[in-house]
């Protein structure tokens, strides 16, 4: 696969819905406590993970579990494999919380709130996920088995696919869009339907520069 075939979603936090609250209360209890779901499997300058009270070190092989929130610094990156074999690369000047992960759980799920900046999902299509979501403030984009970036603006979201395709939702009731190869949306806190656009080079490359290792 070519570098530049990953999918890009931009997303900003949002309030958890009653029924996202129980979904992830269900994929915990499917979990030990504190077990990990995943690792820092490359990491690019400052680094850290954020669990409960504790601020600790984003180093290589730094277990990875469900709440931790990944900060990158100015210039930073940092690569998380799941324990499906999923990856997540974080940009700079990033934070996301990993609100839930559990693919062999009876109702499969996993959830990832950006909460600032960029992260790109390369998401394992061996895996039978019933939801996969990464989720912002002004939007929720829906995938399954497919790669995409996520890059929060102060606009909104802006969601790029490079390959499979992202059903992509506007948290207002604005409008929900499926987004394919080569087609980005940019969705807004305001009512604005959601418009399905091809991003040129120019942009789609930014981005990507923003998620790749150097």
């Amino acid at each position: 696969m070519k570098v530049w075939r990953r999918q890009f979603i931009s997303l900003s936090m949002a309030a958890v819905s009653v029924a996202s609250v129980g979904l992830i209360s269900r994929a915990r209890k499917a979990s030990a406590q504190g077990a990990a779901v995943g690792r820092m499997s490359r990491v690019a300058g400052e680094v850290s993970i954020q669990r409960g009270a504790s601020t600790l070190s984003g180093a290589v092989d730094a277990p990875v579990e469900v709440t931790d929130r990944i900060r990158t610094g100015a210039d930073s990156r940092a690569e998380i494999t799941f324990s499906d074999n999923s990856v997540m690369t974080v940009g700079p000047d990033s934070e996301v919380a990993i609100a839930s992960f559990a693919p062999a759980a009876e109702e499969s799920n996993a959830v990832l709130d950006l909460l600032s900046g960029i992260v790109r999902v390369t998401v394992n299509a061996a895996t039978d996920w019933g939801r996969f979501e990464v989720r912002t403030a002004t939007a929720v984009a829906s995938v399954r088995g497919t790669d995409y970036l996520v890059e929060l603006t102060e606009k909104g979201s802006a969601v790029f696919v490079a390959e499979g395709r992202v059903a992509v939702s506007s948290r207002v009731g604005a409008g929900s869009v499926v987004i394919r190869e080569g087609q980005g949306v940019d969705v807004s806190a305001e009512y604005t339907p959601p418009v399905v656009k091809t991003w040129g080079a120019k942009r789609r490359d930014a981005a990507l520069a923003r998620v790749t290792f150097p």
